[in-house]
């Protein structure tokens, strides 16, 4: 075999192996392609309720009692079973609300009061209580527990978001502008969640460690 003869043969050996390797390179796109056009998004998402189809149920081991946040809407259950009026105590310095036994009602003087507790829920079905105070003995509310008072009645219906306007002084409420979907209320009762929104703090004692730290006995 001559020089140029050699030079051809590897030029040939060398055209062939680039043209496997294109082929090969084809045959690994087109195998993922083919791959990804297999996945079918809408079949593989998961469904809002997915709890149930997996046969899961949801349990509820915390209810918090606050107000909305000024970023989240809510919905507030309707019906006179979904409220609950009692005596709280709010310790706001802690972010945190207790509820009196009758014979604790006047245990911390111009501390206490009666409010009614609403069940409300957000977009992410997380339960919570809205605490409101009740009117006083003439009947009135101040501005900002009357404004909360009626975003809370229009959320029975829609979904809203309430927030604090310090010029008016009380809440601005907002409605939700699209058609979002009903809330989904789990079956827990109203005594349920107020057992376990206040499970560890029910005061029923003047030994209680809030009311001797309010009455400056330790």
């Amino acid at each position: 075999m001559t020089h140029i003869d050699g030079q051809q043969a590897i030029a040939s050996d060398t055209a062939t192996a680039t043209i496997k390797q294109e082929n090969s390179t084809m045959d690994t796109a087109t195998k993922s392609t083919s791959s990804t056009s297999s996945f079918d998004l809408n079949a593989l998402r998961l469904p809002q309720n997915f709890g149930e189809a997996l046969g899961v149920k949801r349990m509820i081991t915390r209810v918090p009692v606050r107000k909305s946040t000024k970023s989240e809407f809510f919905r507030v259950r309707p019906g006179d079973e979904w409220r609950f009026q009692t005596m709280i105590l709010e310790i706001k310095e802690e972010r945190e609300t207790y509820i009196l036994t009758p014979d604790m009602w006047n245990a911390v003087p111009g501390l206490s009061r009666p409010a009614m507790l609403h069940t409300a829920i957000d977009r992410q079905n997380n339960v919570f209580l809205i605490p409101i105070p009740l009117p006083g003995e003439d009947g009135r509310r101040n501005p900002w527990h009357q404004s909360l008072a009626e975003v809370v009645a229009m959320a029975e219906t829609k979904w809203v978001r309430s927030v604090a306007n310090m010029a008016v002084g009380g809440y601005d409420m907002l409605v939700a502008e699209g058609k979002l979907a009903e809330p989904e209320w789990p079956s827990t009762t109203l005594a349920e969640l107020v057992q376990i929104a206040f499970r560890d703090k029910l005061i029923t004692s003047p030994d209680h460690p809030i009311i001797r730290q309010l009455l400056g006995v330790s």
